[in-house]
């Protein structure tokens, strides 16, 4: 009894070359639109570090914000004192930030991350909601980590600025 053994199946040279230069493209052209898109530079947040922010800031704190105009003047506020604390950071971390935000400002990432193909200010505040929703529950870790470092900053800058302590019931430090 002879037992011919054939080997399994292998992709032909070509295709593999083909396909890990498609892959290499694509990936390329990711992180080069994470990169053109990137959200904070030279000190200051760009206009797409500004419309991921101020968006995530109406989804996160939605209940706290004042509505009518009070509102934009609370958003413009919020997006400098997010300036403010991001240029008190190490670079380290202002790198990490810029490459959030540019994940979230370019389009192909921002529908890994969110499932939002259009911007930001295109979106309303339930759809900023259920992305934001969509990025905490998904089983993915990567968006997990979107989501967490959006609300932590997204927080942290919030209740750096006294006036907003008493949303929450906080009357301030104690004096000593």
């Amino acid at each position: 009894m002879s037992a011919s053994r054939s080997s399994p199946a292998s992709p032909k040279r070509r295709w593999f070359l083909k396909t890990a230069l498609a892959v290499t493209a694509v990936v390329g052209a990711v992180g080069g639109g994470v990169w053109f898109n990137r959200g904070f530079d030279q000190g200051k947040l760009t206009a797409e570090g500004k419309s991921v922010f101020r968006a995530m800031a109406r989804g996160i704190l939605r209940d706290m914000l004042p509505t009518g105009p009070a509102r934009e003047v609370a958003l413009d506020r919020h997006i400098t004192a997010m300036e403010n604390l991001i240029n008190t950071l190490p670079k380290a971390k202002r790198d990490q930030i810029t490459l959030l935000a540019g994940a979230l400002a370019n389009a192909p990432t921002r529908y890994l991350a969110a499932g939002r193909w259009s911007s930001w200010d295109d979106a309303s505040d339930e759809e900023i909601l259920a992305a934001l929703q969509r990025m905490q529950q998904a089983d993915n870790m990567g968006q997990n980590l979107v989501f967490a470092a959006t609300r932590a900053l997204t927080t942290l800058t919030f209740f750096s600025i006294p006036d907003h302590w008493s949303l929450t019931g906080y009357p301030g430090p104690m004096p000593l």
